[in-house]
């Protein structure tokens, strides 16, 4: 009778109704640090196929996700991460993360998830802080693949054409070299990376940019005149049908 019911515990862990995942408080462990769970809020999770695994944290999430890009892996379908206002897991996409050094946070990370970005602006006091979405988070919290440096200068970005590939973290070193005054660019159809501002002194201002979607050209553009100054190419499959292929 106890090794029945101890099998029905088996099964049935990390499936909640209708198939939406659940954390046991106290008895599940990270699947990253092997810290048993024991803050649910603030926990998360994700399928590899129909396999779950749970975390305690966002960040020991992201590590592993991680680890397995590196390791050319096959990635998770979908991942979810606890509402820390207390109303369970939620999907990625429906996430928004405060980042913070000023809200203690499960093994350090400082990565708090929120269903909705509204409950995540709400917990933001600080002007250090920062809501992000789950391609912010990677961006912010990721392992850079690599750094590139780039010029700006009043003719043009050097060099004028950067190549990506497809899910790759790059930092980018830029510098304002000669400039006649103070440059605010952006990276059109990289909407999420923001205003960036080069300082006409040559201050080398660090960027990170993952590279979530293919496209033959994505050009930096100074908001100012509407310059196009350089671009990047970031190839790779658009669908994960053409990863398979």
């Amino acid at each position: 009778m106890l090794a029945a019911a101890a099998l029905l515990i088996v099964l049935g862990a990390g499936c909640g109704s209708g198939g939406k995942p659940e954390i046991a408080a106290g008895v599940d462990a990270c699947a990253s640090c092997n810290m048993v769970i024991d803050k649910v809020n603030e926990a998360a999770g994700f399928y590899t196929g129909k396999e779950f695994s749970a975390f305690c944290s966002p960040g020991c999430l992201l590590r592993n996700f991680e680890d397995m890009r590196k390791q050319k892996q096959t990635l998770p379908d979908r991942s979810y991460f606890g509402d820390y206002s207390g109303s369970g897991l939620q999907p990625a996409d429906s996430t928004s993360f405060l980042i913070t050094r000023h809200i203690p946070s499960v093994m350090g990370w400082g990565v708090i998830g929120f269903a909705g970005h509204e409950a995540a602006a709400a917990h933001k006091t600080h002007d250090d802080e920062r809501v992000v979405d789950w391609i912010g988070l990677r961006t912010q919290k990721g392992t850079v693949d690599r750094k590139v440096s780039l010029v700006l200068t009043s003719a043009g970005m050097v060099p004028d054409v950067v190549e990506f590939e497809k899910g790759e973290l790059v930092e980018c070193a830029i510098e304002g070299r000669d400039l006649d005054r103070d440059l605010t660019i952006r990276l059109r159809g990289y909407e999420e990376v923001g205003e960036i501002h080069i300082p006409q002194s040559g201050e080398v201002v660090f960027v990170r940019i993952l590279a979530s979607r293919p496209g033959a050209g994505f050009p930096f553009f100074d908001t100012a005149s509407k310059d196009v100054l350089g671009q990047i190419r970031v190839s790779g499959a658009h669908t994960r049908e053409e990863e398979d292929m």
